[in-house]
């Protein structure tokens, strides 16, 4: 498959792509070396939610007739795997590991990005790692072709009942995130922007994750604290929402 890849050559990489200056970008490099994919229950999980992720996106966009997908944060570019051979596949990580990983499934991860050029672009729990994330979200209306959809998976939810009597959800790692977004924000970020919202899920229930019985556990020693450094997963602490340009 071929791929229009131009290869970037000014000064501003950094800033294109992940929209930070080149000195944050090599600090948090350093947070994200290849140990910090290696865990394989982790790395499990997370490829069963893949599947289920995908099965969602599919009632908002047809992926069968292909095109142009980028994926921000795409890692080791295992969601972006699920797609067929129709689609054109794009990713940007931070990660140099996670890169040259990506790239060994065909996945382009050294590109010039263009207005008007993508069909659908993920953000799968990415967003809050992000060092200015509005201004990605506004980048992507312009990337984004006329009807193109842009999909937030796995994302935070500041609209919650553990993140209102927690200040903070209990799997989040501080040192990695900028900013936790509500579904109510996001919308309204991304509305602004000119996107339509056209759907919005909380997974967790039928999650590879889920253990109701002692996630409600967890939670009530928490908030006892009994437990303070419980880590579960709830309902409504995380989110997808799926939204199309104008």
């Amino acid at each position: 498959m071929k791929y229009k890849i131009i290869k970037q050559k000014t000064n501003n990489y950094f800033e294109d792509f992940l929209g930070a200056r080149r000195e944050t970008i090599l600090r948090l490099q350093s947070l994200y070396r290849g140990d910090y994919f290696e865990d394989k229950e982790k790395a499990r999980k997370r490829e069963e939610m893949y599947g289920q992720e995908m099965e969602r996106l599919q009632k908002y966009f047809n992926t069968k007739n292909g095109g142009n997908v980028l994926d921000i944060g795409c890692g080791t570019g295992g969601f972006l795997s699920l797609f067929s051979d129709q689609w054109q596949k794009y990713g940007i990580d931070i990660s140099e590991f996670a890169k040259k990983e990506a790239q060994k499934k065909g996945i382009a991860t050294d590109f010039k990005l263009e207005d008007n050029f993508f069909d659908l672009i993920i953000f799968r729990g990415t967003i809050q790692h992000l060092p200015d994330p509005i201004s990605r979200i506004e980048k992507c209306y312009y990337w984004l072709k006329p009807g193109g959809g842009v999909v937030f998976l796995a994302t935070p939810n500041a609209n919650s009942i553990c993140y209102k009597l927690f200040n903070t959800l209990p799997m989040l790692d501080g040192k990695y995130n900028f900013f936790i977004p509500s579904d109510i924000v996001l919308k309204q970020v991304l509305a602004n922007f000119g996107f339509k919202i056209k759907g919005l899920e909380y997974p967790y229930i039928n999650t590879p994750y889920a253990s109701p019985m002692n996630d409600m556990l967890d939670f009530i020693l928490k908030l006892l604290r009994i437990k303070k450094a419980a880590v579960f997963p709830f309902y409504k602490n995380m989110m997808e929402v799926y939204a199309e340009k104008q």
